[in-house]
């Protein structure tokens, strides 16, 4: 039995003004955070052949079983900044991941991370995992591109009958551009998080928001792949039976380390983030209900 699946494409990341690409996708970096805390991890991907020896050499590394499905093409996105923001373009999208893409061994698994990244994530995946911890990276249902591939933030029309096939959705500050109200009306129908940087997370449930405050990285490098930790981290402590808001505090100490380096070579050991949040105590948790928050904004 593996301790964490992930589902979802890998990505080529291109970044303007340097010619080496990285291999990315909320999939992928979910997998390797949770490799590096010592649990059996499997990573179902779709990837083309000019990256996929590279994803390879990087699961055998981190001990991760890597089941890499055919593809012509890599999901590719081209990102640069312009006054500070990010802006991503698609540069080439693989097909998506179905049910019947889904080996036999995977099917056994104490928890499951659906990494969305461009729509790729069929409905049929959604029944295979019925009766474990399934989060959803739902960042790829945000998206759309315009011909020329420019993302562009989308509705979500379809995310009730999504978000009431997982345990947890999470998003982040980003996703929903600073818009609270987005995750409010989300979480009418099941739990959905709100990831907002440095300063933790929010986990909205019932009717009421609970503010679980963030851990201090050491540095701050490369702020890329820190939610798909936080993912991982999520995952994993509600398959050792923790509740939502305690398993949100480790996520945030997982997504802590990320943030220290390029890629995956910061992340954290369990002991790492165990120490962490020793040293730091208890982070601190506020809620209300939703009604009593100011709309669009965080809790304060």
């Amino acid at each position: 039995m593996f301790d964490l699946v992930t589902i979802g494409h890998t990505a080529r990341d291109e970044f303007e003004g340097d010619p080496e690409w990285r291999i990315g996708g909320t999939a992928t970096y979910a997998a390797a955070a949770a490799a590096c805390l010592g649990d059996r991890v499997a990573l179902l991907t779709r990837i083309g052949p000019t990256e996929r020896d590279r994803l390879a050499a990087r699961c055998r590394e981190l001990g991760i079983e890597l089941h890499a499905l055919e593809s012509e093409v890599t999901t590719t996105f081209a990102f640069r900044y312009i006054d500070g923001r990010r802006r991503l373009r698609l540069k080439a999208r693989a097909k998506g991941i179905g049910a019947e893409a889904i080996p036999d061994a995977l099917r056994d698994t104490r928890s499951v991370v659906l990494a969305s990244i461009a729509h790729e994530i069929e409905p049929s995946v959604f029944d295979v995992y019925g009766s474990v911890p399934r989060v959803l990276a739902a960042q790829g249902y945000l998206r759309s591109w315009d011909a020329d591939g420019t993302v562009r933030r989308r509705d979500w029309d379809e995310a009730r009958e999504v978000l009431r096939r997982v345990t947890v959705t999470v998003v982040s500050e980003e996703d929903i551009e600073g818009d609270l109200e987005l995750a409010r009306g989300w979480a009418r129908t099941a739990p959905v998080i709100v990831t907002i940087a440095e300063r933790g997370a929010i986990v909205l449930r019932g009717g009421r928001e609970v503010e679980v405050g963030g851990f201090p990285a050491d540095k701050v490098v490369d702020q890329t792949g820190a939610g798909d930790a936080f993912c991982a981290g999520l995952a994993l402590a509600l398959a050792d039976g923790d509740d939502l808001e305690a398993a949100a505090r480790f996520a945030n100490a997982v997504a802590s380390f990320a943030v220290e380096g390029v890629g995956t070579l910061a992340l954290a050991s369990r002991q790492e983030v165990e120490a962490r949040m020793k040293r730091h105590a208890r982070s601190s948790l506020s809620s209300r209900s939703s009604e009593e928050a100011p709309p669009g904004r965080t809790i304060p």
